[in-house]
């Protein structure tokens, strides 16, 4: 399935060659979990890991996007992520080789007393509940009323 060109290069990009490999389905499943900030805050993060001479490979994103996501709420690593790139991003020199710099910019956020809930997205819902996960929660509001 072709989706289009890409803006950049102006290749045909095609669905089916992203989801190839095993790695390339999970990374693009865990973007789509993502809202769009967060999802575009995170390629651009995991753009730091990529050395100029050779692409990222799909399996070393996975892992490192995993890693970053497992840090703190995401909206917070989202937040922690941007200003990370807007900090490495112009300097060039090295690629990043782990999260350390991306700690100290979480770090730096808990100082300042960012708080993630109140930056949440107002466009995102909850999950929508299950049949059965609504009986139970009327049950339960039955039975303490």
């Amino acid at each position: 399935m072709q989706l289009n060109r890409c803006p950049v290069c102006h290749a045909r990009l095609s669905l089916d060659a992203l989801v190839q490999d095993e790695a390339g389905r999970e990374l693009m499943v865990l973007l789509v979990k993502l809202d769009t900030d967060t999802g575009a805050a995170l390629v651009n993060y995991l753009g730091l890991f990529r050395s100029p001479q050779r692409d990222l490979a799909n399996s070393k994103a996975l892992k490192l996007a995993r890693d970053v996501l497992a840090l703190a709420p995401w909206q917070m690593v989202a937040e922690a992520m941007r200003v990370t790139c807007e900090n490495i991003g112009g300097k060039g020199g090295k690629p990043l080789s782990n999260h350390n710099y991306l700690k100290k910019v979480l770090d730096d956020l808990l100082l300042k007393g960012y708080d993630p809930v109140e930056t949440l997205p107002r466009r995102i819902s909850p999950p929508a509940k299950s049949k059965t996960a609504q009986a139970l929660q009327a049950i339960e509001e039955f039975i303490y009323e």
